[in-house]
């Protein structure tokens, strides 16, 4: 394994940069862990939080780890949070006041990390949506605080090897998913990662895969922020806060064999729009972290 290689540390630094953290920086910007993959469909029930409806059928296929596929799921009620600007300078960037809309609302694109927080079941989730006047919207939603309210079934990528386990962190002084253990270590079909601030978001991917000695690969869940963004289009977005959910992610070899991710990320920014398209390769930092769910094995067609 190499996540003690300086060259490919290196190589992952975005050549734009995000403002300085908090904390001082953790000596390992790339964390991962491989796992056995296993593929599930699990039935969301109404009435419970979307926490506790993704917990309960992973606990029974003994799944510790995993990106789940929320896209199409309807909740009601659902509380969210945008990213905002921090007012003080213990965080970089901070989340917007809780958001509460009313009645029934269905995603149209939704993943989530699911883990664990001291000791109980916990979700991150970033989605897209659309409001009961047709606008497209977009934020990190409340897990415990938003409810299933049609039956649903949906996606799961995970790992019974590996934990994502959400602990305060000293850098970014916030309370964070990542892997554990988190050496880059381990075997099977799934990688469960976090890149860390100012890595930059294409590169750290293919660092990670190669890491794991993976030119083929499918990023079944990614869920984070990035310092604005620069897009292949031409797209700038000069809103440093952001929320982002991968889109479409695939790995395989370049013309030296190497690992190359070609990327698709939905993301809002502060002043609330949406932004779609392909982030610029080397210039894309990770404001806050970014969360990881790679899938080595089962064939990318699986949706």
């Amino acid at each position: 394994m190499n996540q003690q290689n300086p060259s490919i540390l290196r190589s992952t630094k975005a050549s734009r940069h995000g403002p300085a953290q908090p904390g001082p920086a953790h000596p390992q910007r790339l964390e991962s862990r491989a796992g056995a993959l296993k593929v599930a469909e699990i039935v969301l029930e109404p009435g419970l939080s979307l926490c506790d409806a993704i917990a309960r059928p992973l606990a029974s296929l003994g799944i510790r780890s995993a990106g789940v596929v929320l896209s199409g799921v309807t909740l009601g009620p659902m509380q969210f949070v945008m990213p905002s600007h921090s007012q003080t300078p213990d965080h970089v960037a901070y989340y917007s006041e809780t958001y509460r809309p009313q009645g029934e609302v269905t995603l149209d694109l939704a993943t989530a990390t699911f883990g664990f927080r001291d000791g109980a079941p916990f979700m991150h989730c970033h989605a897209l949506w659309r409001d009961s006047e047709g606008r497209q919207c977009g934020g990190h939603i409340l897990p415990l605080d938003s409810s299933i309210a049609r039956r649903s079934t949906v996606l799961v990528f995970g790992t019974p090897d590996a934990d994502m386990l959400s602990r305060a962190d000293a850098e970014t002084n916030f309370t964070l998913f990542g892997p554990e253990p988190a050496d880059g270590g381990g075997s099977g079909g799934l990688i469960v990662a976090r890149i860390r601030p100012d890595e930059d978001l294409v590169t750290g991917i293919e660092a990670i895969c190669a890491r794991h000695g993976v030119t083929h690969a499918t990023i079944r869940s990614g869920v984070g922020s990035i310092v604005g963004a620069l897009f292949e289009d031409g797209t700038v977005v000069s809103e440093i806060p952001t929320e982002l959910v991968v889109v479409d992610g695939r790995v395989s070899p370049d013309e030296r064999g190497q690992p190359r991710c070609d990327l698709e990320i939905a993301l809002i920014d502060a002043a609330g729009n949406i932004h779609r398209g392909k982030p610029v390769r080397g210039q894309n930092p990770v404001l806050i972290c970014c969360e990881l769910f790679i899938d080595t094995e089962s064939p990318a067609a699986v949706s």
